[in-house]
């Protein structure tokens, strides 16, 4: 179907400057490829502005003729492209894809006409043929020129060893150290003139091919030309093989009535003559001509005598110019002789030189001739190396065909060799081509055989295409690779694909895996993706599952233990708790005193405080006053402050208060100026920290001793501590009295000097004891 509307890149007016150009409407019955056509190319001759009569007069054409081909007739191509170049030149190019639209209307429109369609495709193969014999007459007058000033420079340097002969021979006596300079230069001039022979005859050699080339095109262009003139004289085609025989066809019947050991020696005389090319040319041509069991014989005895290169150099032509069903007996025929390595340039020539479709035909020969294996090489390496078009084309020919698993093998190669961005497309056309099949065997071997890296580029680079269902397939295909494979797909995913690996396989997979994963994870400084996996595994498993994970994980590095210390400190509140509760639950008791220790300790008060409210509310025995207490009573006094506090942010008084009398009142005063030291340092918590030295100063005060008491005053005043010290005064006072005041004044006074004492009078000379004392 044609589109108009992309002719041109400016959408000029269809009129110029002057009057309006107007042309008769198109016929009704008009067949729509011709319709297409005129319709295409009337909008493209609008573009000139000019009328029918004023363009044929500029092109010197019959304006009849130009009305007919605007009006459905069909015109030669050269009409077309004169109006696309008069477009050009009126500063409204049309698009390169708009001309190639064109050109396909104009095909398809002469197909309808078998006589015009074949008349055109002559044209076009003797403008080909044309150019293919000026290229070679090119290059011959360059061999020429070449050979030319080579032979000349030859001569020059001939003449100059034989005037140095001269001379050496004149002055040999007299000027004996003169000689053994000049026999230097002699000797690098006869080793230049020695290359010089070489190129020289090397050129010579491809002189001779290049000009038995431009024969065999010439003879193409004078065959073309007659079937031409016969076709437009008669108004019909004929075939072929009416023509007259060209040389080459000469050459052939010659080459037939030669045997394959005459061929061989005739190859070995060309050898010894240093006519290598010649050589090639005539295994070539026979190769070309013969029966393909002849062709195999005359190929095993060149392997024999010592002629390996010219076999090689005529397989390529081979499969350039015989049938895939030739070239798959050829094959065949290889393999019996033992020359599987000719077989094997059947194969790379066919990937470079046939069409998608003869590629497809070759796989399919080469099937049927039980050659699968270089089936399968065939279609991988035309996956590798050919363009996306061309393998969607392949893979569309293989699934029509008899053998329509070779194109998951195709996709095999694909997938596993080509960048990501052609996978995608590759996926693109394949869908589009309705080859869903081909496209699920593309993404499944994508998945199972690349990197993680690649494999997570290819998901992201499927769902901004909008494959969204293919990306989740590629995806799900993933999770069943090792255990390597998904630590490194991981740390290439981002967001909720992550995390989804790793539900997947805490769900799935065994527990000696899950605990490889956590530590590739921790080592590779992912401890999030460590604890989550960690968590989720806990979380959704049974004990027994658990506990194998858990013993599996204690002699992997880092070790149980600092796993979950890493996970405890990484995890929020309520998955830490949900993680201990899952611990206790299952027995595993010291794992869950790790993940306990470690959140409390944590200097985040408030992040501790909300871990134990999430366990008071799982019900754990770890949020119980006696568990804490007995927990705290393992504790030094002074390490108790970011407990305190998380108690306190917590709401847990009761819970406090328990620590604070089974901890703060048996202690030494030493331990609770400590605490009282750690409880300054967390300033940075305001109200908490003094909500939780008043609760110790209030049990401190009605629990211990008044000597205890007055000495915690002055401790705290000597390290500095005087809002603590006057607090704790205020308090002692309000409740006991009268005996505290005294008994702290005593504590401040006990090492001061009395002066009205009788013992700050007395000597400190020793009284003597006896019977008169």
């Amino acid at each position: 179907m044609h589109n108009a509307q992309v002719l041109t890149r400016g959408e000029a007016a269809a009129t110029g400057p002057g009057r309006p150009v107007t042309l008769a409407p198109l016929k009704d019955d008009l067949p729509p490829e011709k319709r297409a056509l005129a319709e295409d190319l009337r909008k493209v001759f609008l573009q000139l502005g000019v009328s029918v009569r004023r363009y044929a007069a500029r092109r010197h054409l019959d304006a009849s003729s130009v009305t007919r081909y605007l009006s459905g007739r069909v015109p030669p191509w050269d009409f077309v492209a004169g109006v696309i170049a008069d477009v050009q030149e009126a500063q409204v190019p049309l698009t390169p894809q708009a001309e190639k639209a064109l050109r396909d209307l104009h095909r398809a429109a002469q197909k309808s006409n078998r006589r015009s369609s074949e008349v055109q495709e002559l044209q076009d193969r003797l403008a080909e043929a044309d150019e293919e014999t000026r290229r070679i007459t090119t290059r011959q007058r360059a061999l020429e020129e070449a050979l030319l000033d080579r032979e000349g420079r030859l001569a020059r340097v001939r003449g100059e060893c034989r005037n140095l002969e001269s001379r050496i021979d004149e002055q040999g006596l007299t000027h004996r150290a003169e000689v053994n300079l000049w026999q230097g230069v002699y000797a690098e001039l006869e080793e230049e003139c020695g290359d010089l022979q070489e190129q020289v005859l090397y050129l010579q050699e491809a002189l001779a091919v290049t000009r038995a080339e431009l024969i065999a095109a010439e003879d193409r262009c004078h065959r073309l030309e007659s079937r031409l003139e016969t076709l437009q004289e008669l108004g019909d085609s004929r075939p072929e093989d009416d023509a007259a025989p060209s040389i080459v066809a000469l050459l052939e019947e010659a080459d037939r009535r030669s045997s394959v050991p005459e061929l061989v020696r005739a190859v070995g005389d060309l050898e010894l003559r240093t006519r290598k090319a010649i050589a090639s040319e005539l295994v070539r041509s026979a190769s070309q001509s013969r029966t393909v069991e002849e062709v195999a014989g005359l190929l095993a005895g060149l392997r024999q005598a010592g002629f390996d290169a010219h076999a090689q150099t005529a397989l390529p032509a081979m499969v350039m110019t015989r049938s895939v069903d030739d070239t798959s007996a050829l094959a065949r025929e290889l393999i019996r002789e033992d020359l599987e390595d000719y077989v094997l340039i059947l194969v790379q020539a066919s990937v470079k030189f046939h069409q998608p479709e003869d590629v497809a035909a070759f796989a399919t020969a080469l099937h049927r001739v039980d050659l699968p294996q270089h089936a399968e090489g065939l279609l991988g390496a035309a996956a590798v190396v050919r363009p996306v078009a061309d393998l969607v084309s392949v893979a569309h020919h293989l699934s029509a065909g008899e053998h329509g698993d070779a194109a998951v093998t195709a996709m095999t190669a694909a997938a596993a060799h080509r960048p990501v961005g052609d996978l995608v497309t590759l996926s693109i056309a394949l869908r589009d081509a309705c080859m869903e099949p081909v496209a699920d065997a593309l993404q499944r071997a994508a998945a199972e055989r690349r990197p993680a890296s690649h494999v997570a580029e290819f998901i992201r680079a499927l769902s901004l295409h909008g494959l969204e269902q293919d990306a989740e397939a590629v995806f799900t295909r993933t999770q069943v690779r090792s255990v390597g494979y998904l630590t490194s797909f991981v740390l290439a995913l981002e967001g909720w694909q992550a995390r989804s690996v790793l539900w997947d396989a805490a769900a799935s997979r065994p527990g000696d895996d899950l605990a490889v994963l956590i530590s590739e994870f921790h080592l590779a400084g992912r401890a999030q993706f460590a604890a989550s996996l960690l968590v989720r595994a806990v979380c959704t498993r049974d004990a027994g599952s658990v506990r194998e994970l858990m013993t599996a994980l204690v002699p992997m590095a880092p070790g149980a233990e600092s796993v979950l210390r890493s996970a405890s400190r990484s995890l929020p509140p309520a998955e830490a708790a949900l993680l201990l509760v899952r611990l206790e639950n299952y027995g595993l008791t010291g794992h869950a005193d790790t993940v306990f220790q470690s959140t409390v300790h944590d200097e985040l008060v408030g992040h501790a405080g909300h871990f134990i409210t999430a366990l008071a509310e799982a019900g754990s025995r770890y949020a119980r006053q006696d568990a804490l207490a007995r927990y705290a009573g393992e504790m030094v006094v002074s390490t108790l402050a970011p407990l305190m506090l998380a108690l306190d942010s917590a709401s847990l008084g009761d819970h406090l208060d328990t620590i604070i009398r089974g901890s703060c009142l048996q202690c030494p005063v030493l331990d609770l100026r400590l605490l009282a030291k750690r409880l300054e340092a967390e300033s940075s918590y305001g109200q908490r920290v003094e909500r939780v030295e008043r609760r110790v100063e209030y049990h401190v005060v009605r629990e211990r001793s008044l000597d205890d008491l007055a000495a915690l005053v002055g401790v705290l005043r000597s390290a500095g501590l005087t809002s603590q010290a006057t607090r704790l005064t205020d308090e002692a006072s309000a409740v006991h009295g009268r005996a505290f005041k005294e008994r702290l004044a005593r504590e401040e006074t006990k090492h001061e000097q009395k002066v009205m004492s009788r013992s700050f009078w007395l000597s400190d000379r020793p009284r003597r004891r006896g019977k008169h004392a």
